[in-house]
């Protein structure tokens, strides 16, 4: 579809033509035939001389000599590699998403490190023998992401070890920016209730002997507790009416039996369920055996107490709002809250001006070690009807979220089949041939496990995510736009030159096939490795496997295709006419001897439905040649519009990957529950930042594999034995916490050198000093220590007070760790991050100045930067890795043009479809997430195509012509092949819309829209400047400058076989 047409308008006809052609003939091509004028016997041994010299006509006569040997070679090896590949690469279909944050930045080695220290902080503090150094600083470490199922025994400890580490951390809610599995939703540290509430007392009606000490306790909390969320169907009904206390109420005890009956939740004797954590536990609580009531009469009884019970939540809201202590994790004044409160059961607007709950929680009492069989029943658990409320349920830690998406990537892999239909129908209908259709979708298919084995033993990259299958759409999208030139081309050289050989036609065609395919495989395959200089590993690894798809979808067409084509040739000169090579022989009734390769045009009627496209493409002409120059005009506003509304695509604002779409209950769970008053508290508490000393900014694993972390990264010179280095750092703390962007993370909270000199100035007035001190500390009354004293004294007050910020290796100080709560979180503006990042690093940069030597090399660093540096990286990809596909673009139009206007017009177009194609995400709310953001390089690649088609056959329409003409020209030929690619690629999007995870159906819009907007530069913008501005000899000036500097090539102005225009 991308092969130019000769032009056959007497009114634009080359004028020498009539001389130097014989009669017409027309091909047989599928549905559509096209009218060639046959050249001259003189033309033809002229071109074929030439092409003699010419590698790839070389190598085309080899195949076309030998067309069987070639084929069955290549299906060989492709067919060997492929099984290699997925076989010996382990191949699967899963959904693997971690791996979202950027590595091999400043900020991401940083925070490599600091993670290093804190998930080891307490191996390493106990550490007597030094192996776990040795192991941490010798060999790369697993990756924090490692998922529990796929690492074993350490895999799990890895991740309970890091878990630990968050809870004593106190970490924000997603602590790993976009890490889905292990996305903790941990409450707030007050939702331990160890000072929240007050002492537990027999529940009314509940057993005594059940354990009711779960309710609250970090168990509630923990991985494995199944959980829901409910939101009223009215805005204006709280969940504290009756109405929808009975039907939470009921939907809970639907969803207990389930759990009951499955042995999957504990609590109370004969193997009952302690009644989950709720507002429903609340009320019941507040009645007179509560727990024994039906759900009917406990929502008779509720409405009695209703207005007191609302009234005392309101208040009790109120002063937790009020005495929240982020950095604590406590409020002070809790004495309003029920007995056993917990704030996960108000939504954030609640109170004493608005004492409507739209949103709350339950709570229930199920392991961990029942997810798979909780997942399996999840569908009998009640979600209530809706009327009043309705709920959705998920597991601590988004479990159900994951095992659900695992499920999904496989559904919607099926989905691809559906692009190999649409495929296949369509290269069917294009070539009307069987044998080449199935040589096509082989092409299309082999080059899938061919890139993987690529990607995997030759580029070593063992992490292939979930995005990566985002490929096999693509690769049958456009995987057919290959097989459709290469076909055509044939064909044409065919009609040129009906009386010549196989290898002749081969020597013509085929490389004037690879040449055409290899100007948009070029711009397509540079589009996507230019986004794989993305830092953050799932986008690289999707870059780089689509890009080798394209590659491989090139060079599996030249390796089978071509030969195909030669046996077609041989088989259809032979007059072998059957089912297997058109596929119209077996209805058409007509005997093999009628049906013949090259059709006589003696058929007026056929002639006329043959060529109906080409006349709406004239009428479309003529139209818009009328109407030029306002539609310049509309162009210029359109792209303006477009610009200024592509420009206020903003950032998001939060750090988590999701996977799915609302619609499913797991991703609506979470979406629901940011409504919560505990998730508002959390949100509001800033994070915890930290500022290291003793490690180096480093990250030696394999950065795009996420289950390869890195080594630890000791910094040798830091000692903090001096007398300037222990003031300086005694002093530190204070300097710190006068900012106005760093606290203490408790009011208790001492950095350990603080915390040390009071231990000396303690020990200093004691009359039996303790012997740790008796032993190394030289009778110090504080800081500063003698020198040849310091490092044993202070490692053996830490050992003494199980200090773990301080952490000593062969009796020396190894590194030392700050804790401070930072205003910024992950999910606060990215302007804000970015502010809150500069103060750190401009304070410490003025303090590294004045530090002394040995203790002058720190650095801070926390999750939520981390996250910033992400988000920032990605930005920088976006335009990066436009402004290269971009530039790659214009390099390919002006080398097939040698036009510098044509080139200005095209990038013009191609600009177009950037902020046009943004704006419109603009409309639909979308911000310049993950997937958006690798978009705007990837289509540019995919949006080109079609202008370079069009220029291609403005600049190369033979002879010196008027601009109107060459327009023409150049829709008229090129205009049917890029609406055939149009199809062809829309299907295939069209189909990917509907699958379930997001990436997929944003990718698919952002498909969908490229293509439409690509077709709106190439038969509007483009044909509009070309019509109004475009040159009558494009390529006067770059070969004049040929020319001058005698590099010229020696057709490049005349009328020869490349069909360039004259200069003049």
């Amino acid at each position: 579809p991308k092969t130019p047409m000769m032009n056959n308008d007497p009114a634009t006809k080359d004028p020498a033509s009539p001389a130097e052609k014989e009669t017409a003939i027309v091909y047989e091509h599928g549905f559509e035939a096209q009218t060639f004028e046959r050249s001259s016997s003189a033309q033809k041994i002229g071109e074929a001389s030439n092409e003699k010299n010419n590698i790839l006509a070389r190598y085309s006569e080899s195949v076309a000599r030998n067309p069987c040997k070639h084929l069955l070679i290549a299906l060989f090896l492709s067919i060997a590699l492929a099984a290699v590949g997925m076989i010996g690469g382990e191949f699967e279909v899963s959904a693997e998403n971690g791996g979202w944050s950027s590595r091999g930045t400043t900020i991401s080695d940083r925070h490599a490190q600091v993670l290093m220290v804190l998930i080891h902080e307490k191996e390493l503090f106990h550490d007597s023998d030094g192996s776990v150094w040795n192991e941490l600083t010798t060999n790369v470490q697993p990756g924090w992401e490692t998922d529990d199922d796929a690492s074993g025994e350490e895999g799990n400890g890895r991740v309970r070890k890091l878990e630990s580490t968050r809870s004593e951390l106190t970490v924000p809610r997603a602590l790993l920016p976009g890490n889905m599995k292990y996305n903790d939703n941990l409450p707030p540290k007050f939702l331990s209730l160890n000072t929240n509430h007050r002492e537990l007392e027999t529940n009314n009606g509940l057993s005594d002997q059940c354990e009711t000490e779960w309710y609250g306790s970090e168990q509630m909390f923990g991985r494995g507790t199944l959980n829901s969320v409910w939101r009223t169907k009215s805005p204006s009904v709280s969940a504290l009416s009756p109405s929808a206390i009975l039907a939470l109420c009921e939907a809970e005890e639907t969803t207990v039996e389930s759990l009951q009956s499955e042995g999957l939740c504990f609590g109370c004797p004969g193997d009952e369920c302690l009644p989950p954590y709720s507002l429903v536990y609340l009320v019941r609580d507040q009645l007179v055996d509560g727990f024994s009531l039906s759900c009917q009469d406990l929502a008779t009884q509720y409405a009695e107490i209703e207005v007191e019970f609302t009234d005392s939540l309101a208040v009790c809201a109120e002063d937790i709002k009020a005495n929240y202590d982020s950095a604590s994790g406590t409020w002070s004044n809790h004495s309003a809250c029920p007995k056993d409160f917990v704030p996960v059961v108000l939504d954030e607007d609640f109170g004493t001006e608005n004492k409507i709950i739209r949103y709350t929680s339950s709570y229930f009492p199920t392991e961990q070690q029942n997810i798979d069989e909780m997942y399996d029943i999840v569908g009998s658990f009640d979600r209530s009807d809706g009327k009043v409320i309705s709920g959705n349920y998920e597991a601590n830690r988004e479990e159900f979220l994951v095992l659900f998406a695992d499920g999904v990537v496989g559904m919607d892999m099926m989905l691809a089949m559906g692009s190999a239909v649409i495929t296949l129908i369509a290269i069917l209908i294009h070539t009307g041939s069987p044998w080449l259709t199935l040589m096509g979708m082989t092409q299309i298919i082999l080059s899938f496990p061919l890139s993987y084995f690529v990607y995997y033993f030759i580029g070593q990259i063992r992490f292939f995510p979930f995005l990566n299958f985002i490929g096999v759409f693509i690769v049958f999208a456009l995987g057919a736009d290959d097989v459709f030139v290469a076909v055509d081309k044939w064909k044409n050289a065919r009609i040129q030159n009906p009386e010549g050989t196989t290898p002749e036609i081969a020597m013509k065609a085929l490389p004037d096939a690879a040449s055409a395919m290899l100007l948009t495989t070029s711009t397509t395959a540079v589009a996507f490795f230019a986004t794989a200089i993305c830092p953050v590993a799932p986008i690289r690894c999707f870059a780089i496997f689509c890009g080798l798809l394209i590659i491989f979808d090139y060079v599996m067409n030249v390796f089978l295709v071509f030969p195909s084509l030669c046996l077609y040739d041989k088989w259809m000169m032979a007059r072998r006419n059957n089912c297997c090579l058109k596929w119209n022989s077996c209805c058409s009734g007509k005997s093999s001897s009628n049906n013949s390769y090259i059709k006589d045009p003696e058929a007026g009627a056929e002639t006329e439905t043959e060529t109906l496209i080409h006349r709406i493409l004239s009428g479309y002409y003529k139209l818009l040649h009328m109407v030029r120059w306002p539609l310049l005009v509309a162009c210029v506003v359109a792209m303006i519009i477009s610009a200024l509304s592509a420009s206020s695509l903003s950032l998001p604002e939060s750090s988590d990957v999701r996977m799915l779409p609302e619609s499913v209950q797991y991703e609506q769970h979470f979406v629901w529950s940011k409504n919560l008053l505990s998730t508002s508290l959390e949100s509001n508490s800033g994070s915890e930042a930290f500022i290291i000393w003793g490690v180096r900014a480093a990250d030696t694993g394999d950065r795009n594999n996420p289950a390869s972390w890195t080594t630890l990264e000791l910094d040798d010179s830091f000692d903090m034995k001096s007398i300037d280095a222990q003031q300086y750092m005694l002093n530190f703390c204070d300097r710190l916490f006068a900012t106005d962007f760093a606290k203490k993370i408790s009011s208790e909270y001492k950095c350990s050198m603080s915390g040390f000199n009071d231990w000396l100035r303690e020990q200093a007035s004691m009359e039996t000093p303790s012997g740790a001190y008796s032993t190394f500390c030289a009778g110090a009354s504080s800081v500063p220590v003698p020198e040849e004293n310091f490092h044993a004294c202070m490692i053996g007050w830490s050992i003494l007070v199980n200090e773990s910020s301080v952490l000593q290796q062969d009796g020396k100080i190894k590194t030392m760790l700050i804790r401070a709560q930072s205003l910024a979180r992950y999910d606060s503006p990215y302007d804000f991050l970015d502010e809150e990042w500069k103060k750190y690093e401009e304070w410490l940069d003025s303090e590294r100045d004045t530090a002394p030597e040995g203790v002058n090399k720190m650095y801070h660093s926390s999750e939520d930067f981390w996250w910033y540096d992400t988000n920032g990286q990605m930005l920088a990809t976006a335009y990066t890795g436009a402004a290269i596909a971009l530039a790659c673009a214009a390099v390919v139009v002006f080398l097939s043009s040698r036009s510098l206007v044509i080139t200005l017009f095209a990038v013009i177009s191609i600009g177009y479809v950037l902020v046009a194609t943004s704006a419109c995400l603009v409309v639909l709310g979308w911000e310049l997430g993950f997937l958006e953001s690798i978009c705007f390089a990837i289509l540019i690649g995919l949006s080109c195509d079609f202008v370079i088609h069009f220029g291609h056959a403005y600049t190369h329409h033979r002879g010196s012509l008027p601009r109107n003409e060459r327009a023409k020209f150049a829709l008229i030929s090129m205009g049917p092949s890029i609406l055939a690619a149009t199809v062809t690629t829309l299907s295939g999007a069209t189909i990917m819309l509907f699958t379930v995870i997001t990436f997929f159906q944003k990718f698919a819009i952002i498909l969908f829209l490229t293509i439409v907007h690509s077709l709106l530069a190439s038969f509007v913008v483009f044909l509009v400047l070309v019509d109004c501005l475009g040159p009558a000899s494009p390529t006067k000036i770059v070969d004049s400058m040929f020319s001058r500097f005698g590099s010229r090539n020696n057709g490049g102005t005349s009328s020869d076989s490349s069909g360039v225009g004259e200069e003049k």
